[in-house]
C-alpha cells in the first residue's frame, strides 16, 4: 500500500515549514477571494496545496518508469520506482535466480539507487502487499482525503502557520482574521479624523466599524469585509482609539473620553509585588486565601461561568471597582483588548451600569455610584452571574432590612491608624470578619499615601494593626481575615504575603481558628 508523505504525522508535526511555494499559494488565494480569511481557512488551503504538490511530484516521478511489483519480470536497464521507499528511483543492474523452501522459486534483481545496489524479489507468484494490477492503480491508491488530513493535523498546523505568517510583513492579522496588506482598502488620515468625530458625537462610543463606515465614503467597489478589516486595522494602530468589545466583537471607543480610572489604574489598586514563599503557608491559610479570592493571589482561574459571590474589600470599595479575580474571570470573555466595556444589570432596581473590565490592572471599574446608592459596606457580599447577551452580566447583593450592627471604624491619631467599634446601619449581608470602615476617608488616604511613600513593610503594618485591633476583643486576638482587610486600608496586598509574615515571624502566634496574637518579646524584623 502506497502511503504519501502528506499522510504521515511526521510530515505535518515535525518536518513542516512554510515554503516560498506556500506563500505564493496563500497570496494567490487572497487575490482570488479578495476577502480576509481565518487561520483555519488558510490552513485548509495549505493542506490541499501540499497534497496537490505531492501528487504532481509523484506523477512526474512515475512518468516513463515502471512501478516495482513483486510479481513482474524486469530486464537490465529498466527504470523502476519504489513507492514503499518514498518513491525512490533506480535502474536494474542485474538479475539472478532465487529460492526459499517456504516461498519456492523466484528471481532477484539488483537495482542501483542513489549510487548503492539493493536487491528485490521479482517473478514472485504468491500474493504480496506491494502487488497491484498496474502502475495506474497504485497512483490511484494515493487518493488523499484533504478534509481528513485537516481534521487530524489542522490544529497543530494552524499554530505553525500563524507563527510563520507573522514573520512575513505583507500578511497582517487582526483578531481571528488574516489579510494581505497590499490588498487592503486605503484608510487615510482624513478617514481617521472622521472616525474620531463620529465617535465623539456618540460620547466616545462604543461603535462598530459597520456603524462608522457609512460616514467615511470609502470606495464602494471594495468588498465590505475588506473595508471592515482595513478600518479596524487602521483604528487599532492609532492611539486615539481603543477596542473595548472583548472576545469575538470589535467595538471602538475614544481613549480620551474614557474614565480616568480606565486610562490609569487607581492608586489604591496598584500592587507592588511582595516576595514571599507560598510554601510557608499552612494548608488552612492556603484554603483561607482561596476563600478570599484576591485578584493578586496566585490562584488558578475557575473554569465555570456559574453565578459568583464575593466579599467587597476596602480598596475596591474606595475605587468603585470589583476584583478581576480567579473566581470572576470565567464570567468575562477573554480577548486581546486592553480593556472591555460591559453592562452590569441590577435586576432588582432595573438599572443598567456601564463598567470597564481591565485585565492588566485586574479590576472592573464603574460601581462607585451603585455602592453609594445601596450603601454597600466593606465585607458586603456582591453577586455576579451571566446574562443571555454577550457583554452583559447580572449584578446584585444580599439585600435585607437595615439593622444597627457593630462595625470596626478606622480613625487616625499621630499618623497612626486606630480602630473602634461603633454601631452603623447595615442593609445587606456581609462578612463580619472583613467589615471595616471609616468616617474620615481623607485622613485614612493620607496614611495610605504616607505608607506608600515610606514603603512600609508588611510586618510594621501588622504591628500597628495588632496594637489597635486586638483591643476590640477580650482575648486580644485578631482574625487573619480582619488583618488582611485592615492592612489593605494602608497598603495593597493579597493575603499571601500577610499570612506568610504571620507564619514566619514568631512575634505572631496562632491560637486556632485563624485567630492570632502579637507578642512583642518575640519580634523579628522591623518597621
Amino acid at each position: 500500500m502506497i502511503r504519501a508523505q502528506t499522510q504521515t504525522p511526521e510530515y505535518w508535526e515535525k518536518k513542516f515549514h512554510l515554503t516560498d511555494s506556500d506563500i505564493e499559494q496563500l497570496y494567490n488565494h487572497f487575490i482570488e477571494t479578495e476577502k480576509p480569511q481565518t487561520i483555519e481557512q488558510l490552513t485548509a488551503v495549505l493542506v490541499k496545496h501540499r497534497v496537490d504538490e505531492e501528487v504532481r511530484r509523484l506523477e512526474r516521478t512515475v512518468e516513463g518508469r515502471q512501478i516495482y511489483q513483486p510479481q513482474d519480470i524486469y530486464e537490465v536497464g529498466d527504470e523502476l520506482v519504489f513507492p514503499a521507499l518514498d518513491f525512490a528511483q533506480g535502474t536494474v543492474a542485474g538479475l539472478r535466480p532465487g529460492f526459499n523452501p517456504q516461498e519456492g522459486n523466484f528471481q532477484v534483481v539488483a537495482v542501483e539507487i542513489d549510487g548503492k545496489t539493493r536487491e528485490f524479489v521479482v517473478s514472485y507468484a504468491k500474493p504480496h502487499l506491494l502487488s497491484s494490477d498496474d502502475g495506474q492503480s497504485l497512483i490511484e491508491l494515493l487518493d488523499i482525503d484533504t478534509e481528513l488530513l485537516y481534521d487530524e493535523y489542522g490544529e497543530v498546523l494552524a499554530e505553525k502557520l500563524g507563527l510563520a505568517l507573522a514573520e512575513h510583513s505583507d500578511f497582517v492579522q487582526l483578531g481571528f482574521l488574516w489579510f494581505v496588506e497590499s490588498l487592503m482598502a486605503e484608510v487615510n488620515v482624513g478617514h481617521l479624523h472622521l472616525s474620531e468625530a463620529v465617535l465623539e458625537i456618540s460620547e466616545g462610543g462604543p461603535m462598530t466599524v459597520e456603524e462608522i463606515l457609512p460616514n467615511l465614503d470609502l470606495d464602494p467597489s471594495i468588498d465590505p469585509s475588506v473595508q471592515r478589516f482595513s478600518l479596524n486595522y487602521a483604528l487599532y494602530h492609532d492611539d486615539r482609539f481603543d477596542d473595548v468589545g472583548g472576545k469575538d466583537r470589535v467595538a471602538w471607543f475614544l481613549h480620551r473620553l474614557e474614565p480616568k480610572e480606565v486610562q490609569e489604574i487607581p492608586g489604591r489598586l496598584v500592587y507592588r509585588p511582595i516576595e514571599y514563599d507560598p510554601a510557608s503557608l499552612s494548608p488552612q491559610l492556603r484554603a483561607l486565601e482561596q476563600e478570599l479570592d484576591d485578584e493578586w493571589s496566585q490562584l488558578e482561574s475557575e473554569s465555570d461561568s456559574q453565578p459568583k459571590v464575593l466579599a467587597l474589600t476596602f480598596p475596591h470599595r474606595w475605587a468603585g471597582t470589583l476584583p478581576l479575580s480567579a473566581r470572576l474571570q470565567p464570567l468575562f470573555a477573554s480577548g486581546s483588548a486592553a480593556r472591555q466595556r460591559i453592562v452590569l444589570v441590577d435586576e432588582e432596581a432595573e438599572e443598567n451600569i456601564v463598567a470597564w473590565v481591565m485585565p492588566e490592572g485586574r479590576y472592573i471599574y464603574g460601581l462607585g455610584d451603585w455602592y453609594e446608592k445601596n450603601e454597600i459596606p466593606v465585607g458586603g457580599f456582591i453577586h455576579l452571574s451571566p446574562a443571555d447577551e454577550a457583554g452583559v452580566l447580572k449584578l446584585g447583593y444580599e439585600r435585607r432590612g437595615k439593622h444597627r450592627e457593630w462595625v470596626r471604624l478606622a480613625t487616625t491619631s499621630d499618623n497612626r491608624i486606630n480602630f473602634e467599634l461603633k454601631r452603623r446601619q447595615i442593609g445587606c449581608e456581609y462578612d463580619d470578619l472583613l467589615i471595616v470602615g471609616t468616617d474620615v476617608v481623607a485622613a485614612i488616604d493620607a496614611l495610605w499615601r504616607r505608607a506608600e511613600a515610606n514603603q512600609r513593610s508588611i510586618v510594621s503594618l501588622l504591628i500597628e494593626l495588632f496594637s489597635t485591633l486586638s483591643d476590640l476583643t477580650p482575648q486580644k486576638t485578631v482574625h487573619a481575615k480582619t488583618l488582611y482587610s485592615a492592612l489593605n486600608m494602608l497598603r495593597r496586598s493579597p493575603p499571601g504575603p500577610i499570612f506568610a509574615e504571620l507564619m514566619n515571624n514568631p512575634a505572631f502566634q496562632t491560637v486556632g481558628d485563624h485567630y492570632w496574637m502579637f507578642d512583642k518579646s518575640h519580634l523579628q524584623g522591623g518597621r
